[in-house]
């Protein structure tokens, strides 16, 4: 199953991921480029991604494993 992505103008968050809709959602205000827009989308997309893997994790572990692919062509390299 695919997730879906909407944009609000305004929230407390960055993006966020519902797995129970399969619904990511993406704050606009706590942006500073489309660059960055970008990266969120990606992040929450990410999350989906290991949902539907049906491995476990916990939140810390997931948002790590998250950050290290979004920076692995710098941290490779």
């Amino acid at each position: 199953m695919g997730c879906s992505v909407d944009f609000k103008a305004t929230g407390e968050d960055r993006g966020v991921y519902y797995e129970e809709t399969h619904r990511c959602i993406i704050y606009l205000n706590n942006h500073e480029n489309l660059e960055d827009i970008y990266k969120t989308i990606t992040h929450e997309i990410l999350h989906h991604c290991v949902e539907q893997t049906g491995v476990q994790l916990d939140e810390l572990q997931e948002e790590k494993l998250i950050f290290n692919m979004q920076w692995a062509d710098y941290s490779i390299a």
